[in-house]
């Protein structure tokens, strides 16, 4: 669906203003091939009055506006098609607005779906149009067009207040709070961070994962999130449960396991509940694959570590 309008204004007609868009009107009819130049004038039942580019526009957005659309955001009106040539402006522009008013109405049902996924979430003013793959608002202080880029969710945002994120039904995943926002892992999580300075972390649905009060977040693959402050990990799951606490450096070794750093850098290993598997013994970390990982010690020998903290020396 369109963008908001090529229209011009609403205003209580006088007398003259009246009787120039009659004049209008009729211009438009009697000279077909300017009809594209000639404002029209169509007045609404409680006798205001808007004024139109052309007779293109104001078939569109009446109709439009009668057929189900928003009647107080109307879409930008369209390039008018030229076939068929036999047909009016006015007639052409009916036809487009009742499409749009179509496409409306199956947005407002697929919105309805989503708020009754989650109950009371709030909503953005306005809609997805789908032709520019962006949210179309007429909330006050908000910018018009928020574009997705092609993504999921998009960043809205209120001057003096901060941003926020979006999603294409215009549910509200992250309210408008911060100065800085970021997508991660092909955005599964969304990180925000305040103005303290504090970075937190979001889901998709608006649930918060992490909270705003850590220095950074260490997002590593989509199982683990990571809080560090100076002195401080706390290790979180993807439903933004608290697995452990640890008053050192923590790193995904892979398979439920997590390094740990203890001075002068050497590396061991602890479980999903913060329990030491592994002494802090080795002086690299890698990923665990099929069970096992290497590393190695001060002495220089290399050492396989089991998935169960067996450690085994290699053979040379």
């Amino acid at each position: 669906m369109p963008l908001p309008a090529r229209l011009a204004r609403r205003t209580r007609p006088t007398l003259l203003s009246a009787c120039l868009a009659l004049a209008l009107m009729a211009q438009a009819h009697a000279a077909p091939d300017e009809a594209a130049m000639d404002a029209v004038g169509v007045v609404a039942d409680d006798g205001s009055m808007t004024t139109y580019s052309d007779p293109f526009c104001a078939g569109y957005a009446e109709t439009f506006k009668k057929q189900g659309g928003d009647k107080a955001l109307v879409p930008e009106c369209p390039e008018e098609p030229v076939e068929p040539l036999s047909d009016s402006g006015i007639t052409k522009g009916e036809r487009a607005g009742a499409a749009s008013a179509k496409a409306y109405l199956q947005f407002k049902k697929q919105q309805a779906a989503a708020l009754a996924q989650r109950p009371g979430a709030p909503v953005l003013a306005g809609f997805y149009d789908k032709s520019r793959d962006a949210w179309v608002s007429n909330e006050p202080g908000i910018y018009p067009i928020n574009s997705f880029d092609g993504g999921r969710y998009a960043t809205i945002s209120r001057e003096d207040v901060g941003m926020g994120v979006i999603d294409r039904n215009g549910l509200i995943v992250v309210p408008l709070a911060y100065p800085q926002i970021g997508f991660e892992q092909g955005e599964t999580f969304i990180t925000v961070r305040d103005k303290a300075d504090k970075v937190g972390v979001f889901d998709g649905q608006g649930k918060t994962l992490v909270p705003a009060r850590f220095a950074n977040v260490l997002i590593l693959d989509k199982s683990y999130l990571i809080g560090q402050n100076p002195g401080k990990n706390e290790v979180f799951d993807n439903t933004g449960q608290v697995l452990f606490t640890l008053d050192r450096d923590v790193v995904p070794a892979g398979e439920g396991l997590f390094w740990f750093m203890q001075e002068p850098q050497r590396w061991g290993l602890v479980d999903a509940r913060g329990r030491t598997v592994v002494k802090p013994e080795f002086t690299y970390t890698s990923s665990f694959q099929k069970g096992r990982v290497s590393s190695q010690k001060a002495d220089g020998e290399n050492y396989t570590i089991y998935v169960n903290g067996k450690v085994e020396k290699q053979r040379r």
